[in-house]
């Protein structure tokens, strides 16, 4: 099964969406009978963020001066459920010594927010990610040179459960990339986290008054601010994993 969906031409401008709904491959072939064939439920969808323009803030139009509510969910609510650690891998070569660690800090973020389960670095993990028979994993990879796409998530999912088990996060190692929120690059912190968001479940906001939130789908170079979830972000945590704190962020410069 697949089905793409492509945002307006505005959406592209900084950050956009495009969602693509892949199976994992649909049958196995089972040891003791060669001739049954079970079928496989996971399934992920891919969203990928662009970058464009050099907005002085994370949106178009006025900079909002407190946080919204909203927030959104994949495919009508997707989360993990109650469960161990999940391990993750950090593959290829980071743009900077300091970039890993801004990436480990993106997955925290959410990690303090979900009750349910630990995510936690492990490179030598041999957990697998259902949807490809690898572990899951944040890479750093070449995907169409500077500017463009930035970062794409991929969530895999049990389709008829909805129970999140893995996903595959990459980040495009052609861009611009820093951590101290640089004027000229873009904060690998702020993407890391705003990427890992789509891994346990949430989708973009994207009305000029969710400009403050994490999950907002504009971003610009320097921006710091998509780094700790916001009110919305953090209400969508709750709807998600029955998170208790709700409180509102810094709303951002």
């Amino acid at each position: 099964m697949r089905r793409i969906y492509r945002l307006s031409a505005l959406a592209l401008l900084v950050y956009g969406c495009d969602a693509t709904r892949s199976t994992a491959p649909d049958s196995v072939i089972e040891p003791d009978a060669a001739a049954a064939v079970a079928p496989r439920p996971w399934v992920q969808e891919t969203i990928i963020d662009y970058i464009g323009p050099r907005f002085t803030h994370a949106g178009p139009g006025p900079h909002p001066t407190t946080e919204s509510d909203r927030y959104s969910l994949i495919s009508g609510g997707l989360r993990w459920f109650s469960g161990g650690t999940v391990e993750y891998r950090i593959i290829g070569t980071a743009p900077s010594g300091s970039a890993n660690n801004a990436v480990e800090a993106g997955v925290q973020a959410w990690d303090v927010l979900i009750g349910a389960r630990d995510f936690d670095r492990a490179d030598n993990t041999t957990q697998l990610n259902p949807c490809t028979d690898l572990p899951s994993t944040i890479a750093w990879a070449s995907i169409d040179g500077d500017g463009g796409i930035l970062g794409r998530t991929s969530p895999c999912y049990n389709l008829v459960t909805k129970e999140l088990v893995g996903f595959s996060i990459t980040l495009d190692s052609d861009d611009s990339w820093g951590t101290s929120g640089g004027a000229t690059v873009i904060d690998v912190g702020n993407v890391a986290t705003h990427e890992f968001g789509h891994a346990v479940g949430l989708g973009h906001v994207s009305a000029p008054r969710d400009g403050c939130l994490t999950m907002y789908k504009f971003a610009g170079y320097g921006e710091i601010q998509k780094r700790t979830p916001g009110l919305g972000d953090k209400l969508g945590m709750a709807a998600l994993y029955a998170n208790t704190n709700v409180s509102a962020g810094s709303c951002g410069s």
